[in-house]
């Protein structure tokens, strides 16, 4: 679930969630990898949230808290005060 879909970044990044993949299989020397049912289950719903930096010519990807996820969609507009 987009928090802010309308912010510039998560509109431009919503298509390239399978280039985001391969870079991360690529700096990690992976080529394949496998997801199951309980690494889907492990990560809850709605526990953990990824958020999206990019400043400076740098995409910084970081996991939080969904609590932490909402607090900064807030701040950029995203989900009302």
């Amino acid at each position: 679930m987009e928090l802010n879909p309308n912010h510039p970044v998560a509109q431009e990044a919503r298509d390239q969630w399978h280039k985001f993949c391969a870079i991360l299989m690529s700096k990690f020397g992976k080529t394949e990898m496998e997801i199951t049912v309980d690494d889907v289950t492990a990560l809850g719903d709605n526990e953990k949230g990824i958020v999206l930096d990019m400043r400076g010519g740098r995409c910084v990807l970081r996991m939080v808290s969904m609590e932490e996820g909402q607090r900064l969609a807030r701040k950029e507009g995203g989900l009302p005060v």
